[in-house]
């Protein structure tokens, strides 16, 4: 027997924050991605400043598109985003032969991976709940 739901009186809000969390760690994996890409100027001065404004730019509207559709729940760019932040660390560590950016890599992708798995639960609900209908 279903029983219905009643309302929390709790003050606290004790749902699932693994999605918003995911998306906000997103967020600020391109924010920081695309200071530092405008930032290398200063180490390469004589690359052209509008070639590193357009790849900054490109980069930030490529995590920023991933980090909404992960807020819209969608598995394909919370997969896509655990990819690059994976990628780009260790494109990083093997080829650069650097360490820089390895924590930052490593808590976007803790709470990638955590929202990756409540949004694969979240579409597996629906599924489960499509089919008893």
């Amino acid at each position: 027997m279903d029983y219905p739901k009643e309302g929390s009186t709790s003050l606290y809000d004790y749902s699932d924050k693994s999605i918003p969390q995911a998306g906000y760690a997103a967020i600020v994996y391109a924010v920081i991605s695309t200071l530092s890409t405008g930032l290398a100027w200063f180490r390469a001065p004589t690359t052209p400043w509008i070639a590193i404004v357009i790849v900054a730019l490109v980069i930030g509207f490529i995590f920023g598109a991933l980090a909404f559709g992960i807020f819209r729940k969608s598995r394909v760019a919370v997969v896509i985003m655990l990819v690059f932040v994976v990628g780009l660390q260790l494109y990083t560590w093997f080829l650069m032969r650097s360490t820089s950016g390895t924590i930052l890599s490593v808590i976007v992708a803790g709470f990638l991976l955590r929202g990756a798995r409540r949004i694969f639960q979240y579409h597996a609900e629906r599924e489960m709940d499509a089919q008893k209908v």
